[in-house]
């Protein structure tokens, strides 16, 4: 397992919390799903081959979320 941040914008309530755990959570390979609100960050554990960072970064653009890497 790996751990992934991201760095989100655009969430602003509790709303958005459920939205982008719903998103990652529906991903095969991710384990779990921190969302923080007040820092606008995502940290995701997950299995870097069955769901690459790339594919958490997609899912949470489908959910309507500006994302990018950010370094730990």
């Amino acid at each position: 397992m790996k751990e992934t941040l991201l760095q989100v914008d655009g969430m602003s309530c509790p709303s958005c919390i459920r939205h982008i755990n719903s998103a990652l959570r529906e991903l095969d390979g991710v384990d779990k799903v921190d969302v923080r609100l007040r820092e606008g960050t995502v940290v995701v554990r997950h299995d870097p081959e069955s769901a690459p960072a790339a594919a958490l970064a997609e899912a949470v653009r489908r959910a309507g979320y500006d994302v990018r890497p950010r370094a730990a």
